[in-house]
């Protein structure tokens, strides 16, 4: 697997945590999510990781506050300039 890491978290709960897997599996999806967030894993990875399909998984980073495609105004900016020049070599041709 190209890229796999290995991710092992270590923490000290008290013996009478009733379900330790499952904060376990808390801890990997917070994981998951926080690595999507950092752009250090692309949107199909984080879902497939999650179980989810694209649109439920777009639902939960909307749910979350976790923009899945950021678009800067720098960004907005070149692609305007991109379509001024598009039209204007249309005009011309």
């Amino acid at each position: 697997m190209k890229g796999a890491m290995k991710l092992e978290i270590q923490v000290n709960v008290a013996d009478d945590v009733a379900d330790k897997v499952a904060l376990a599996e808390h801890l990997r999806k917070e994981a998951i999510l926080a690595l999507f967030a950092d752009r250090k894993i692309a949107a199909g990875k984080a879902a497939h990781e999650l179980g989810l399909e694209r649109l439920a998984f777009m639902e939960l980073l909307k749910r979350r506050g976790i923009p899945y495609v950021i678009y800067s105004a720098e960004d907005w900016a070149a692609d305007a300039q991109a379509i001024d020049e598009f039209e204007r070599r249309r005009k011309i041709g």
